[in-house]
């Protein structure tokens, strides 16, 4: 990747986890308001699956713009990603409205890696 794009991504990298880390421990009211903004356009979920897709779609485009970000540096951005995921989940059991969950964690885990996974596929095919 050229280094203008590789810089573009750092940036997108940490404004998402900033945005990820803020949804994830915000007041469960915001989680809400957006679901009831979204849910008419994606065919009204109920809230725990539309829970479940949101955990592995942003974790999903973490492992993406982290593996974009830093090409060279699959560590860091396992660490990142796959870390962050358990370590926001394990914040949420400390915020009086929220909770977290082994099975919230393994789904932004999953999400993470399939995100990793979906850049390196791609690098190798080219």
């Amino acid at each position: 990747m050229k280094p203008r794009a590789t810089s573009f991504a750092l940036v997108v990298a940490w404004i998402a986890v900033l945005a990820v880390a803020y949804a994830t421990l915000v007041h469960v009211g915001l989680i809400y308001s957006i679901y009831f903004k979204v849910a008419p356009f994606v065919m009204h979920p109920d809230m725990q699956t539309y829970g479940h897709f949101v955990h592995i779609i942003a974790f999903g485009f973490l492992g993406v713009v982290f593996s974009l970000a830093y090409p060279k540096r699959p560590l860091l951005v396992g660490c990142i990603v796959l870390g962050g995921a358990a370590l926001l989940e394990l914040a949420q059991t400390l915020t009086p409205d929220r909770h977290g969950t082994l099975v919230d964690a393994l789904e932004k885990i999953a999400g993470g890696g399939a995100g990793v996974a979906l850049v390196k596929a791609i690098d190798k095919l080219r």
